[in-house]
């Protein structure tokens, strides 16, 4: 039996654990990974055990090894970027984490790094960019494109033909209308729905949303 490839979360919070969880189901019945365990800058947390999986010490850690992957279970985009920088140099590879509820089309791509959760949802001709964070009960519809370190929280409903720029995020429960284009490092409050397109950098909240 070949070797496992070897697999290292950074982030032991929340979020880090429910990759954690979808590791483990990856690997039942049939294993795909060896996790390893997790890296987080907490200093508190180092040399504990979280689910079982040791904590290895800091991001510098996972920089300095090598034939390893990684996933960044973080929830702010913008610290999943400033990671993926500091690892960019390193001789490690993200991992593509999808769990087995998810079953992209074969005309969608999907890049490395992302993280997609139980129940998420993609129509046909789809582009997800790295690193990007779909949480569970998501749909993305066809033609949409969600860049880099998107953000997507719990129950978001994103329509087709919809465009959300690099570091995007998305709040529980919203919803995106087709043919909307949302800009760079937006934040789409939680509970609303996007009718137009909205500008980069803004904070759009209600039903409609607009940006406050």
């Amino acid at each position: 039996m070949p070797e496992l490839p070897s697999l290292v979360i950074v982030g032991a919070g929340g979020l880090g654990r429910g990759v954690a969880a979808l590791v483990e189901a990856l690997n039942s019945p049939s294993p795909s990974w060896n996790l390893t365990g997790f890296v987080d800058d907490d200093a508190s947390l180092r040399d504990q055990s979280v689910m079982g999986y040791p904590v290895h010490g800091g991001v510098e850690w996972l920089s300095q090894r090598e034939n390893l992957f990684f996933s960044i279970a973080i929830g702010d985009g913008d610290a999943r970027q400033q990671i993926a920088g500091q690892l960019s140099q390193s001789l490690i590879q993200p991992a593509c984490l999808l769990h087995p509820s998810t079953s992209p089309h074969r005309t969608s791509e999907i890049k490395s790094g992302t993280i997609a959760r139980k129940g998420v949802a993609t129509a046909v001709d789809c582009r997800i960019g790295p690193h990007t964070v779909v949480n569970m009960n998501c749909t993305i519809g066809h033609d949409s494109t969600l860049e880099a370190f998107v953000t997507l929280h719990p129950g978001v409903h994103i329509s087709g033909s919809v465009h959300l720029g690099t570091g995007v995020t998305v709040g529980s429960g919203s919803v995106v209308l087709p043919n909307t284009r949302i800009g760079s490092q937006a934040t789409i409050g939680a509970g609303a729905v996007v009718t137009e397109d909205l500008p980069p950098d803004c904070t759009a909240v209600g039903r409609p949303a607009h940006p406050q």
